[in-house]
């Protein structure tokens, strides 16, 4: 498991919520000078108490070990995050979804480089049509939203999502966005 930028983290965390079987995701990424803040909301039903107890637990997992042993993202994301002067936060109940935030102190020497952001967008949204994203990023107050289940509505011949074409618009529409709230 290579977790070396926080786009990294992000990614493990929306993922993470896709394999819980989550419908729709959403993804708030708040940074600033000084901190990177993000928050993944999921509908994936939540965990039981017993779960949620050892879910910072290094090496435990609910995965099948055939398919992935490690279980070592979320201790990870949670020591980053401490190491750093932030902190790292689950919420879950049972039924419903679970709330994962962890916030960075960028100025930290022990901080993690935020890395490439826009690749993480772009792969979320990309790697599973029935996933409704709504991703919200804010840098300095300024701030894009993307939201698929708005752009499904727009686009709805799914089949586009696997034009390379299209493609590439999505992914030079997030590098402009991400550098229109940069400047």
């Amino acid at each position: 498991m290579s977790l070396r930028t926080l786009s990294d983290h992000v990614a493990d965390i929306c993922q993470n919520s896709v394999k819980a079987g989550a419908h729709t995701v959403q993804l708030e990424i708040v940074e600033d000078e000084n901190t990177f803040f993000f928050k993944v909301v999921d509908d994936a039903g939540g965990m039981p108490k017993a779960l949620l107890d050892r879910i910072f637990d290094p090496f435990f997992t609910t995965r099948d070990k055939n398919i992935r042993r490690v279980g070592l993202g979320i201790p990870f994301l949670k020591a980053a995050a401490e190491q750093t002067g932030g902190t790292m936060n689950i919420i879950s109940h049972e039924g419903t979804g679970t709330i994962t935030s962890a916030k960075f102190i960028k100025t930290n020497i022990d901080c993690q480089p935020v890395g490439d952001l826009v690749g993480t967008l772009f792969t979320l949204i990309t790697s599973d049509k029935d996933i409704f994203w709504k991703i919200t990023r804010q840098y300095d107050g300024d701030e894009y939203v993307i939201d698929t289940e708005k752009l499904t509505q727009n686009l709805p011949d799914r089949s586009m999502w696997e034009n390379p074409a299209y493609m590439n618009l999505l992914r030079e529409s997030l590098y402009e966005m991400e550098s229109s709230i940069k400047d």
